[in-house]
């Protein structure tokens, strides 16, 4: 009987681990995962940025096609109103967007902006930093930008560095890449990852 009993520890010993064991085993599970959660943080965040650069390149020719279906000039503005449809303050830091259609030059004085759709950043805001020079760009009908210090928006004025193009810069707040979403001014719409150096310019890789 002792002999049966003493086979049987064994193989049950054998058969599964020491307490020794599974606390050591514990342990290093526990190093590589406080290795590795840092990186995936920051894979993490940079894929949160390169989606809203791609969902802020769709907004943008949204706000240019509106242009020139409508046949008159459309302002996409980023904002941080709560309620865009109804009140609508333009913002550079904005995490979310609008683009509204502005009264023809001949229409009567009564007439107000007209707000046709609003987007912006549902999650993961935290992950994402927007940089831009000036909340707003105009689009005219033919699908070109230009300046407009009278928008009828407030905080959403086109000023006059549109003969330049519009940037906008989307970084991750953990990584190294950054991307950039670009309008030139005859109303080319461009995205490029690449690199700020210490100057904060941007290099297209």
């Amino acid at each position: 009987m002792l002999t049966l009993t003493r086979h049987v520890r064994k193989v049950l010993r054998d058969m599964g681990f020491t307490m020794v064991e599974l606390m050591v085993t514990m342990a290093v599970m526990a190093v590589l995962a406080a290795i590795a959660l840092p990186s995936f943080q920051v894979f993490m965040a940079e894929n949160r940025a390169s989606g809203k650069a791609m969902e802020l390149v769709a907004a943008i020719k949204t706000a240019q096609t509106e242009a020139l279906r409508r046949s008159r000039q459309v302002v996409f503005t980023l904002t941080n109103s709560p309620m865009p449809t109804t009140a609508l303050t333009g913002a550079v830091d904005g995490k979310s967007w609008a683009t509204v259609a502005l009264p023809l030059q001949d229409a009567p004085s009564s007439e107000t902006p007209e707000v046709i759709s609003v987007g912006g950043y549902s999650e993961g805001t935290a992950d994402v930093v927007v940089n831009t020079s000036t909340a707003a760009t105009c689009f005219m009908p033919d699908g070109s930008i230009k300046a407009n210090t009278a928008t009828g928006i407030s905080g959403a004025d086109c000023d006059t560095v549109a003969v330049a193009g519009r940037q906008f810069l989307i970084r991750p707040s953990r990584g190294s890449k950054v991307w950039q979403v670009s309008v030139s001014p005859s109303g080319k719409i461009m995205r490029c990852q690449g690199t700020l150096d210490a100057g904060g310019t941007f290099t297209c890789s």
